[in-house]
């Protein structure tokens, strides 16, 4: 029979799981993986939503990947400072997409996001709401996700993890290996040529 302690410190653990989990797990948080969850290699790309040359590129990109059985594609958000307050607040809404609705509305997010968007710091239209998360409870929800601190945060970090890598432009696409974790680093739009020469250089 369980003593009172024990029951005590079982509930103390159920606690401490139900605030820690929401932000914490890849449901939260992502990554939300386009492509394979398995793949062998994963195409990590560093962009700004309102990146002009990330606008175009991004959808090639996922077509290319779409294309690849073993790849799969990872966003970075990457907000750079010339695009002031519209590209961290796009990322925020992007993330939140992802938060509330998972994989395919993150990437949903993104599409829309990059169709709509003047880019280059003029942002997206007032009325921007992204399909699937129109509902007025959705939109509510999008709105304190995205204005919340534990976003701003987690906006912030990503930034900062890709400045300490050196990352300096958009789109920078780092290619990884998952079984050895090795990488190589492509900077800007990569064709298809290049992506497979680049796959290839970390199997050899």
């Amino acid at each position: 029979m369980p003593t009172r302690v024990s029951i005590q410190l079982v509930l103390l653990v159920i606690a401490g799981i139900g605030v820690w989990w929401p932000w914490s797990s890849p449901a939260a948080n992502g990554p939300w993986l386009y492509g394979s969850p398995t793949a062998r290699w994963t195409i990590t790309e560093y962009a700004d939503l309102e990146c002009p040359y990330c606008r175009s590129y991004t959808p090639q990109l996922k077509r290319w990947v779409s294309q690849q059985p073993d790849v799969n594609l990872k966003w970075h958000h990457f907000p750079l400072q010339i695009h002031g307050v519209a590209a961290v607040h796009e990322a925020r809404l992007v993330h939140c997409a992802g938060t509330l609705g998972g994989t395919a509305s993150f990437w949903n997010a993104v599409d829309q996001v990059l169709a709509r968007t003047g880019s280059n710091g003029q942002g997206i239209p007032s009325d921007f709401a992204i399909l699937g998360l129109d509902s007025a409870n959705s939109k509510a929800k999008l709105k304190l996700c995205a204005n919340s601190s534990e976003t701003a945060l987690h906006i912030e970090q990503e930034f900062f993890d890709a400045q300490q890598k050196g990352i300096q432009a958009t789109p920078t696409l780092e290619i990884t290996d998952n079984r050895t974790g090795r990488s190589v680093r492509l900077e800007g739009p990569a064709d298809s040529t290049t992506l497979l020469s680049a796959v290839d250089s970390l199997t050899r």
